[in-house]
């Protein structure tokens, strides 16, 4: 059943380009203002928040699975399933950065995308069109780990309740002073983003990134977005941008990099997928 649930809404998640149609915050929103006027401490409210949609999930999961068989829990674990992936269409979004890079216009490109995703570290604002396309591209890496990546190993690790407090911890990640979400989605980021990077090398240029992936590796304090753009980039075929200032001389480099960080995710998708139907089968 799980690996059927995450087979269907990968297939949603890819017809529609995201499960927007899913992704109806405003519950949420909600629950999020009830907890926070109830005046508790920011952890305990933090905690509140996310394990208790959690743990409610998990009761409704356990009534669905007698019925009829189990298909309510299939219905009910793809519908979180999708809710559980990250919002926004990520596929878009570099297609526009691409439309920007041939264009050389790294201004527009920050402003449009430089929102900064990447929760864990905050950048200043980049001056140089490398500079912009490295932070851009952390941003895309990071997107991709917590919209779908993380989302997948919590649900086939703990299932679809733990997959959906995932997501809620992201959807909270603005609500809290100082660190306390960044910290918790770096914990919680922590190993799937190393599989990710050790899955860059794998459907990459394994020979030229094995050497970067395991300096990585050990450095266990390195956030989520940094460690995939170090792997990531040494698993393209090797392949070095130049440091050239001139926007439009640069351009054409970026979008081509960028094209190719697009296929290594899709990629990668494809060694997850089939390494969750493995693990399924043999477990």
């Amino acid at each position: 059943m799980t690996f059927l649930a995450i087979i269907v809404a990968v297939l949603l998640f890819q017809a529609w380009g995201s499960a927007g149609r899913v992704h109806v915050d405003g519950w949420f929103d909600n629950w999020l203002q009830r907890v926070s006027a109830w005046g508790m401490p920011s952890a305990l409210s933090l905690a509140v928040l996310i394990l208790l949609p959690a743990i409610l999930a998990i009761l409704i999961l356990n009534v669905l699975e007698s019925i009829l068989f189990g298909l309510f829990w299939l219905i009910a674990a793809i519908v979180l399933l999708l809710y559980a992936f990250g919002r926004g269409d990520l596929k878009a979004s570099m297609g526009q950065y691409r439309n920007y890079a041939y264009a050389g216009d790294f201004e527009a490109a920050y402003l449009a995308l430089g929102d900064g995703r990447n929760p864990e570290v905050e950048t200043p604002e980049p001056l140089r069109p490398r500079d912009v396309h490295v932070m851009i591209h952390e941003s895309f890496l990071y997107d991709g780990l917590q919209r779908w990546f993380s989302v997948l190993f919590y649900f086939v690790l703990l299932g679809p309740a733990w997959a959906l407090a995932y997501r809620l911890l992201q959807l909270s990640r603005d609500q809290f002073e100082g660190e306390l979400v960044a910290r918790w989605l770096f914990i919680l980021d922590w190993v799937p983003a190393r599989l990710l990077a050790a899955t860059f090398s794998i459907a990459g240029n394994f020979v030229g990134s094995k050497a970067v992936l395991m300096a990585a590796l050990k450095e266990g304090s390195v956030e989520a977005g940094p460690l995939l753009l170090r792997v990531g980039s040494a698993a393209l075929d090797g392949k070095q941008l130049s440091s050239d200032d001139d926007a439009l001389a640069f351009g054409p480099q970026a979008a081509a990099e960028n094209r190719e960080f697009e296929a290594l995710l899709g990629r990668c998708a494809v060694c997850w997928i089939v390494v969750i139907a493995l693990f399924v089968i043999l477990a």
